[in-house]
């Protein structure tokens, strides 16, 4: 967050506290408010007024559409600290993971990047055992993200959210 952006938000935060104010003072009998509502040079003092809000309230909505949604896993090294972008990660688990013999395809998330925690939802070959198949991606993913980017997970959920039959396997036992 810029300089800028802090004091918008600052400046925002002060609009507020004076509308507050000003109504709170109402509801508790002041007719500060109401003299200025029905004041002769309220079409003056109200249209900047609301030109000052209007203007503060599009910038709020540029800052949050603008604003970075990006997570890092952080490790310290000897030399500083080493940012990794989640995605980046995500993207190597899928490919180690879609490696394997058995998964057609693999969707990653991280759940924690503090403690990394991933979520992988797979879609697998109906001619592989499930379990053993999990426990196959569990191992190769943590094991290959721990050689690759020197992070270790430390939970791995494995979730088979679909079976996709191929054209060219015959089940056994099914005529």
């Amino acid at each position: 967050m810029t300089l800028l952006d802090r004091v918008f938000l600052a400046i925002c935060a002060l609009v507020l506290v004076i509308a507050a104010g000003l109504i709170a003072a109402a509801l508790f009998g002041s007719q500060v408010l109401l003299e200025w509502l029905s004041s002769p040079g309220f079409a003056f003092d109200g249209s900047l007024v609301a030109i000052i809000l209007v203007l503060l309230a599009a910038y709020l909505v540029v800052l949050a559409a603008r604003w970075e949604t990006k997570r890092y896993i952080v490790y310290a090294r000897d030399l500083g600290s080493v940012r990794i972008s989640a995605e980046s990660v995500e993207s190597l688990i899928v490919e180690a993971a879609g490696q394997i013999a058995g998964v057609e395809q693999v969707k990653a998330s991280f759940t924690d990047v503090v403690n990394p925690k991933v979520t992988l939802k797979v879609t697998a070959y109906p001619d592989h055992n499930l379990g053993e198949l999990s426990e196959e991606i569990q191992e190769t993913v943590k094991a290959y993200v721990e050689r690759t980017v020197g992070v270790v997970i430390q939970e791995i959920d494995v979730s088979v959210v679909g079976i996709s039959p191929r054209a060219d396997t015959e089940l056994p036992g099914i005529v």
